[in-house]
C-alpha cells in the first residue's frame, strides 16, 4: 500500500454509489468531513508522541494546528477535497510546521493501512476511545452498495483503498479500548493488603514489562504465603487487560502467583548470568567460525528462564556457531533440548533416555502461548 500524490497536502475522497453521482454530496454525509479529520488528529497525537518521546503531552494548540478547509467538490461522483491548512500550522505553532507535515503525511498513511487490513481480516488489538468514536461517525451514512474511495491509494490487492458498510463495521466492532493477554514470568513483591470482611486481598508485584501490578487472591493465603516476604521473588502466570499503548489496566485472573525460595532463586540468577555471558560473545568466537548472539536471542532465552524458574537447576546452556542458544535438561525420563533461533523461531525436541521413542522436531515463529503450551504438556511445569 502507498500513497502518490497530495503535493498540496490536499485528500480526496471519493463517494462512489447512485446517490453520489452527478457530482452531488448529500447534506447528511457532511459530518464524514470533521470525523474523517478527528481520526486523522487521533493518529497525528500518538505520532507526535512517538516523535517527542521526551513530552509527556501533545502541545496546547495541537488540535487546532491540524485545520482543514473543504476547498472543492471534483466530479466524478462526488469527490470533496481537503486540504490541510499550513498557515493555521504556522500561526498555531510556528517552528514545528514541517514536522506537522510529516506527522500528517504518516497519518493519512496510517488510517489507510488500518482500512485496507480491515479489508483482508487483519485489526488492532485495540484502540483508545479517540479513534473509535471517530470511526463510528466516519462512513456511518454508507449504505450497502456505497463506499469512500481513498484517491491517490494503492491498497495490498493493487486496487484504490476504500471504505465501505462492511468494512466501517468489522472495524467497529472487532476494535476495542482494551484487550487481554496473558503473561508469565517473575516480578518483585512490593506489598500486600488483606480485608477480614470480604477475606480477600490483593499482593502488589512489580513486573519488569508493565511495572506495577494488582493481584487479588484469598486473603488466608496472602497472610500464610506472602506477609513478611516483601521484595522476595514471584512467579506468576495471569490474564491482564492492557490499553490500546499496551498499558496495565487490571488483573483478570491469576492462574498462579507463587514465592521462588532462595534455592530456586539462585539456580535463575545463575542462568541469567550464563546467558549474559553468552550475549557478551562477538563474531569468530569459535576459532573464527562462531557467530555473534544477537541481543534478540539472548532476550528470548531471558523470557524463557523466568516463565518456569524451577527448572532452571535442570538447564545446561550452551551458544551454538550459528548464533543460537541451546538449552539441554532431563525431566521425565526424556532428554530435551530447546533451542533459541538466530531467524527469531524457537525449538524443541528430544528423546527418550532408556528407550526408542524420539520426539520430532517441533518449530515456533517465536516465544508464544503456543510454545509454553507444548512445552508443558511434554516437559511439566
Amino acid at each position: 500500500m502507498n500513497t502518490t500524490d497530495y503535493n498540496e497536502k490536499s485528500f480526496r475522497l471519493k463517494y462512489v454509489g447512485a446517490r453520489f453521482e452527478g457530482t452531488r454530496l448529500p447534506v447528511e454525509v457532511l459530518s464524514d468531513l470533521p470525523a474523517f479529520r478527528d481520526l486523522l488528529i487521533a493518529f497525528a497525537k500518538d505520532g507526535w508522541r512517538e516523535l517527542n518521546s521526551n513530552r509527556q503531552r501533545v502541545p496546547k494548540h495541537f488540535d487546532k494546528s491540524l485545520s482543514f478547509d473543504l476547498v472543492a467538490i471534483e466530479p466524478g461522483c462526488a469527490i470533496p477535497k481537503i486540504n490541510w491548512n499550513r498557515g493555521v500550522a504556522q500561526t498555531r505553532l510556528p517552528g514545528f510546521v514541517d514536522q506537522l507535515e510529516e506527522i500528517v503525511d504518516a497519518s493519512f498513511e496510517k488510517i489507510i493501512s488500518l482500512i485496507d487490513n480491515a479489508g483482508h481480516d487483519r485489526f488492532p488489538q485495540s484502540m483508545s476511545s479517540e479513534y473509535i468514536r471517530a470511526l463510528n461517525k466516519f462512513g456511518s451514512s454508507l449504505s450497502a452498495d456505497e463506499r469512500i474511495e481513498f484517491q491517490n491509494t494503492k491498497g495490498e490487492d493493487g486496487n484504490v483503498v476504500y471504505l465501505d458498510w462492511f468494512r466501517r463495521k468489522k472495524l467497529i466492532t472487532k476494535i476495542q479500548e482494551t484487550y487481554q493477554t496473558r503473561l508469565e514470568g517473575v516480578g518483585i513483591l512490593l506489598g500486600c493488603v488483606t480485608d477480614n470482611e470480604s477475606n480477600f486481598g490483593y499482593v502488589l508485584i512489580h513486573t519488569e514489562k508493565y511495572g506495577e501490578i494488582k493481584i487479588t487472591l484469598n486473603g488466608e493465603r496472602i497472610v500464610s504465603e506472602f506477609d513478611g516476604n516483601i521484595n522476595s521473588d514471584v512467579q506468576f502466570d495471569l490474564q491482564i487487560e492492557l490499553d490500546n499503548n499496551d498499558r496495565y489496566i487490571n488483573t483478570i485472573d491469576a492462574f498462579d502467583v507463587v514465592l521462588i525460595d532462595a534455592q530456586i532463586e539462585s539456580k535463575l540468577i545463575a542462568c541469567q548470568k550464563r546467558i549474559a555471558c553468552i550475549g557478551n560473545l562477538k563474531d569468530e568466537w569459535l576459532n573464527g567460525d562462531g557467530k555473534e548472539i544477537s541481543p534478540q536471542v539472548v532476550s528470548a532465552a531471558q523470557q524463557f528462564l523466568l516463565k518456569r524458574p524451577s527448572l532452571c537447576g535442570s538447564y545446561k546452556i550452551y551458544p551454538t556457531e550459528y548464533g543460537d542458544i541451546l538449552f539441554e535438561f532431563e525431566q521425565r525420563a526424556w532428554d530435551f533440548s530447546i533451542e533459541f533461533k538466530a531467524n527469531g523461531f524457537v525449538e524443541m525436541y528430544g528423546v527418550e533416555i532408556n528407550g526408542d521413542k524420539e520426539m520430532q522436531v517441533m518449530s515456533f515463529n517465536e516465544l508464544n502461548e503456543r510454545f509454553m503450551s507444548e512445552f508443558d504438556r511434554r516437559v511439566g511445569r
